[in-house]
Parts: structure tokens; C-alpha cells; sequence
């Protein structure tokens, strides 16, 4: 199976992530950028849905058992990931489409914080948590990323998410509208999916509104300083 799949359903296109835990590392996030620019450049859509292969993980952030110990030994392959990561939650928050997140399972660290990127998010109720546990694992949030978490959380949750680690259910966030519905895993896809198709609304001026929406995180991802963290202080998990 392919890292990532995806295919066209009437006006819109649906995106699955198939690397197993969809953890961040250069192939992942290569292929992502990669199936984004041919979703863009070869259809007409006009929004997309991005689900799990996974059957109780949608996304579990950065790969840490390649990052950590390539980061101890300064392996020039860890700032171009880093790149990478960076513009692909660029690429996702200003994707000229609606972007809706089909969260069919867990989504932790870098995986809650690219969910975050997305326009809407639905999320099964079963099973499946939100969480960002970078207080433990002594990641700093850059800054950027900061501002996406704060785009869908209140403040008093954003300093509870990050300050705790707290791992979010369904039912919760569907009550801040972190998420727009919660589903059962039958209905997940059904929900977002309709929902994608109901809206059809025109790729230039959905581009042209995130443009402004969002200014303040783009000049954030330009600033020429981003947090990075100590590998000798991070725990593989």
C-alpha cells in the first residue's frame, strides 16, 4: 500500500495517510506535499477530506525513533525535515480549498497540531484521543504552531493542552468546536464527506480569505527563528 492514497469523489478529493502511525519524518511529509500539488494541479475539486489507513490512529506526530537519535548525532537530514514539517502545515493552512480532517483515531503532537491546520474536523467517538504532549516529551512549541493550536482551542484549553498534556475526547471538543461532529466510526466519513460536498465553494476565493484569516501565522512561519528542541532531553515513545 502506498504511503498515501487518494482519489476523487464527485467535487471533492479524499486523502488517506497509510504509513501506519502517519508519524512525521522526510518520506511522509514528501508524499503529502507531493499528492497535495497533484490534487491541486490535475482536479477540479473544490474541497478535501483527509481520513487513516490506521484503524485507531490518524496521526502520532514527529517519527521520534529516526529524529531523536539523528539529531545526537547532527544528521544534516533533520533540518531538512523540519522544512518539511513546517511547510506542510503551511501548505495544509493555506491550501486554496476547503480542507476537512476526518479524524478516524488518535492525533498527538505534530499529528494534533497539522489537524489543527485543517479548516473543519470531525472525529470519531469510540475511540481516539487529541493531545499535545510536548510537555513531556521537553519539546517546545514554535511559535507558529502556538498560533495554529489557538485558531481552534480557546486560550484557557490551549494553556490546559499544553501545560498538561491533557488527552481530549470527541465529546469535548465537540463541545469547544474543535471539531464540528462527533461521529460514530460508521458515520465518520459519511459526515465528513457530505459536509465537504454540501459546501462547493469556489478554490480562488476560499485561497484569497485564508490569506487574510491567517496572516498572522504566516508571518510567524517567516520569522528566520523557530524552536527546535534537545534530543538528550526527549524520550523516545
Amino acid at each position: 500500500m502506498s504511503v498515501i492514497d487518494w482519489s476523487v469523489d464527485e467535487n471533492i478529493a479524499v486523502l488517506s495517510m497509510n504509513s501506519g502511525e502517519n508519524r512525521f519524518n522526510i518520506k511522509f511529509c514528501t508524499e503529502m506535499l507531493e499528492a497535495l500539488d497533484a490534487i491541486e494541479k490535475t482536479t477540479t475539486v473544490n474541497a478535501l477530506v483527509v481520513k487513516s489507513g490506521h484503524e485507531k490512529i490518524w496521526s502520532n506526530g514527529m517519527d521520534l525513533d529516526w529524529l531523536v537519535p539523528a539529531m545526537t548525532r547532527k544528521d544534516p537530514e533533520c533540518e531538512t525535515f523540519f522544512k518539511l514539517q513546517d511547510q506542510l502545515m503551511r501548505r495544509m493552512l493555506f491550501y486554496p480549498m476547503i480542507t476537512v480532517a476526518a479524524l478516524t483515531g488518535h492525533a498527538f503532537a505534530s499529528g494534533a497540531i497539522f489537524a489543527c491546520c485543517f479548516d473543519f474536523r470531525f472525529m470519531r467517538t469510540d475511540r481516539g484521543f487529541v493531545c499535545f504532549p510536548e510537555v513531556d516529551l521537553n519539546i517546545p512549541f514554535a511559535p507558529y504552531m502556538t498560533a495554529v493550536i489557538k485558531k481552534c482551542l480557546p486560550m484557557y484549553l490551549v494553556e490546559e493542552a499544553q501545560f498538561t498534556g491533557k488527552r481530549f475526547t470527541a465529546t469535548e471538543l465537540e463541545a469547544c468546536h474543535f471539531i464540528r461532529k462527533a461521529c460514530t466510526m460508521d458515520e465518520l466519513m459519511k459526515e465528513s464527506i457530505a459536509f465537504a460536498k454540501g459546501l462547493n465553494k469556489g478554490r480562488w476565493i476560499i485561497g484569497e480569505m485564508k490569506k487574510v484569516l491567517r496572516k498572522d501565522i504566516a508571518d510567524l512561519m517567516e520569522a528566520p527563528a523557530q524552536v527546535s528542541f534537545d534530543p538528550g532531553n526527549t524520550p523516545i515513545k
